[in-house]
């Protein structure tokens, strides 16, 4: 197993959405069950965090050198589709695209994901967060998930056997999803349509000129997040070269050269204004990793 491909002192700004981090002492990529199996017990008997690596969506990396058990799923991509009756049943290892799970339910215009498909994500971290959007969760859609936990065993939850809650999922602890079963149907609605819609939506709504990590926190019971951080005075605010968006406060934006240092700050004052008026507690979204 030591022939799994790793490479050393990897630049982590090119492995998140935000493009902001220093660097990791090593990130390793496997392409099959038994090298995963094999990291992961190597990681607990050095005793270090293992950590997955999708694209990076929703995670910021300190400055300097970061020494965890870096795995990346770029060589996991691989899927296939069965068709029970009316149900399609995507079968998609962790490293799948969103972009990809997209151009197959637009091509054969299957109904249940077309809310997520803006999602800047793979199908493993997706998982992971039970990432969601207008009112859809990927829990919704889950049949299966093959999960390895921390000692190298795999298992296979079905829907049920799992506790997903927003933006949580019992995957976030230990361990790393291998591969989930999305289960979708026919539609009698234009799909593609729909898709379009949401995408023309996100461009207006989001600010995707800029690298990001979507939404910075998550939004409490009463308010928006976005609201509180523009409520507070926080909407265009910048610290060098980090923003919170003028177009949607709860994003945090990279103008070019951002610094680790610069967004950690920016979390810190949105937490203290918004603690401080609206005695809430906001709660990350985006995952800091040091």
């Amino acid at each position: 197993m030591r022939s799994i491909k790793n490479e050393k002192f990897v630049d982590l700004s090119r492995m998140c959405t935000i493009r902001i981090g220093g660097r990791a002492k090593n990130v390793y990529f496997p392409s099959s069950q038994d090298e995963i199996r094999w990291l992961l017990i190597e990681s607990l008997e050095k005793d270090k965090r293992f950590f997955p690596l999708g694209i990076g969506s929703n995670t910021v990396f300190s400055d300097g050198v970061i020494d965890l058990f870096f795995v990346s799923t770029r060589y996991l991509k691989r899927f296939n589709i069965k068709q029970k009756g009316k149900n399609y049943y995507i079968e998609a290892e962790s490293g799948v695209s969103f972009k990809t799970i997209t151009d197959i339910v637009k091509k054969l215009n299957l109904e249940g994901f077309e809310h997520l498909s803006g999602i800047p994500a793979t199908v493993g971290g997706a998982t992971v967060m039970n990432a969601g959007a207008y009112g859809t969760e990927i829990s919704d859609i889950i049949e299966e998930v093959y999960w390895f936990n921390k000692e190298g065993n795999l298992r296979i939850l079905k829907r049920d056997q799992i506790n997903f809650s927003y933006r949580k999922s019992p995957f976030q602890k230990e361990g790393f999803v291998y591969k989930v079963v999305l289960k979708l149907s026919s539609s009698k609605k234009d799909i593609k349509s729909i898709i379009k819609k949401h995408l023309e939506e996100r461009n207006k709504k989001q600010p995707l000129n800029y690298p990001t990590a979507g939404s910075t926190f998550k939004n409490p019971p009463k308010y928006p997040a976005g609201y509180l951080l523009e409520k507070v005075g926080l909407k265009g605010y910048k610290i060098g070269n980090v923003a919170f968006s003028e177009k949607h406060a709860n994003f945090l934006i990279n103008l070019g050269g951002g610094k680790f240092k610069e967004l950690k700050k920016l979390i810190e004052i949105a937490e203290r204004r918004v603690g401080e008026m609206y005695h809430i507690k906001l709660e990350k979204e985006i995952q800091i990793v040091e």
